[in-house]
């Protein structure tokens, strides 16, 4: 009689295990979207960073964000060091790097990451994709790296060291990092805010874990948060979970739920931001303030009513629940004081926020408009809760946030299935 596959799925399962005893799993435990080269948000004016070298200077006459000038948008022949910190620890690391919005293959001639000890560089690896020390992704396409013999802690902050030999376009995205001219590996260069080539880095947990992916936009991504303070409400909730849970920041600033126009929206990136993360359980969406502002803005020429945002928050709802995800929604926190404020953008908002904590069909609702609002004009963001916009948090904003997601539900075991009734459209007004 003739073998089954599945018999001979199981034979070679267990010549495998013989091998290995457990094939451990992956988690996503750091995240940064990709982005197209021109579609981030345009910068701020701010003062640039005291360190900026000759590197930057036909970037400095340019408008630049509060957390230091704008880079150039090409490189060759330079070193980018690029600062991670994941969430949850493990003994071995995997990076993803993306070429995947860029019109050329990228070439990274070697790479290296190394755990940073205070300001100390410490322990350090070569990065190799199929034990060659470099590697040509092609365009379009990511690339992940070979696993890495690492051990990390949570919280521990990674130096990721890239050198490009050719002349290099970078992704949209940007992030603070240091550029230096050659390819010495190292952090040393000038302070810029570059493309992020690194989007994602994954760990071998030491136990199962859930993954929580927060998919949002600037107010997700940390606009008005401490640079490279780790002072957003991502980051701050990791730090209250302590890697007792994996947190994911897929926030980009300016992003849509409903339509693009920086980066893809929320509907359009949710199965590469979100489903394609490695382990995720989990996913808190903070969207929506700037469908709600830019539909009074001519230039924009976009619709967003209550009634579409609705719809498209329920989009994510089905996809996530398709796939054993639990939803968490955030309410749309206040905006009165900003330029984007209009008393018809903020009836949507009040519209939209009502039916958000009816937990109409999804399994969590996380209340970031009551955590930030000012009790005594509850429109707007409590002064010392806002960065000076009055639309993006500062840390004892964004502190305030992350203090407010019930933390309970997030560190079960990844191993338990969320019941079958919240996929049925369950409601539930708080994380299980």
């Amino acid at each position: 009689m003739k073998a089954s596959i599945w018999t001979i799925g199981l034979a070679l399962s267990l010549l495998a295990g013989a091998v290995h005893a457990w094939e451990v799993p992956w988690l996503g435990a750091w995240g940064y979207a990709p982005l197209a080269p021109g579609a981030a948000a345009p910068a701020k004016p701010a003062a640039p960073v005291a360190n900026a070298s000759s590197a930057a200077a036909t970037t400095t006459t340019k408008a630049v964000d509060p957390r230091g000038v704008k880079g150039p948008e090409r490189v060759a022949d330079h070193t980018i060091s690029q600062r991670v910190r994941v969430s949850v620890a493990g003994d071995h690391l995997r990076l993803r790097f993306s070429d995947e919005f860029l019109a050329s293959p990228l070439v990274i001639a070697k790479a290296a990451v190394a755990v940073l000890d205070g300001e100390r560089i410490g322990l350090s690896r070569p990065i190799l994709f199929e034990g060659r020390p470099s590697v040509n992704i092609p365009a379009g396409a990511p690339m992940l790296s070979d696993p890495i013999d690492l051990p990390v802690s949570a919280l521990q902050t990674l130096v990721v060291t890239l050198y490009l030999p050719q002349a290099t376009e970078l992704p949209g995205h940007l992030l603070v990092q240091t550029l230096a001219p050659g390819g010495a590996v190292g952090d040393a260069g000038a302070t810029l805010r570059l493309g992020a080539i690194i989007t994602e880095v994954d760990v071998q947990p030491r136990q199962p874990l859930r993954v929580i992916v927060a998919l949002g936009d600037s107010i997700t991504e940390g606009t008005g948060a401490t640079p490279m303070g780790f002072k957003t409400w991502p980051d701050q909730l990791a730090t209250r979970l302590a890697g007792r849970a994996a947190v994911v920041n897929e926030g980009i600033g300016g992003n849509r739920l409903l339509n693009a126009r920086t980066g893809d929206s929320a509907l359009t990136r949710f199965d590469r931001d979100v489903l394609a993360v490695p382990g995720v359980t989990d996913v808190i969406l903070l969207e929506g303030i700037n469908d709600i502002v830019r539909q009074f803005n001519p230039e924009y020429g976009e619709s967003a009513t209550a009634a579409e945002l609705v719809a498209g928050y329920r989009q994510i709802i089905a996809r996530a629940h398709e796939h054993g995800l639990s939803v968490h929604i955030g309410t749309i926190t206040p905006f009165v004081g900003s330029r984007a404020y209009s008393d018809a953008g903020e009836a949507i908002r009040q519209t939209v926020n009502a039916w958000i904590r009816q937990g109409d069909g999804f399994d969590g609702v996380i209340d970031f408009d009551a955590a930030v609002r000012d009790p005594e004009g509850p429109n707007k963001l409590r002064r010392e809760y806002q960065s000076g916009d009055w639309l993006h948090p500062s840390d004892a904003g964004y502190a305030a946030m992350a203090q407010t997601v019930p933390i309970a539900g997030f560190v079960t075991p990844a191993s338990l299935k969320r019941p079958l009734s919240a996929a049925n459209g369950a409601s539930g007004c708080g994380t299980r």
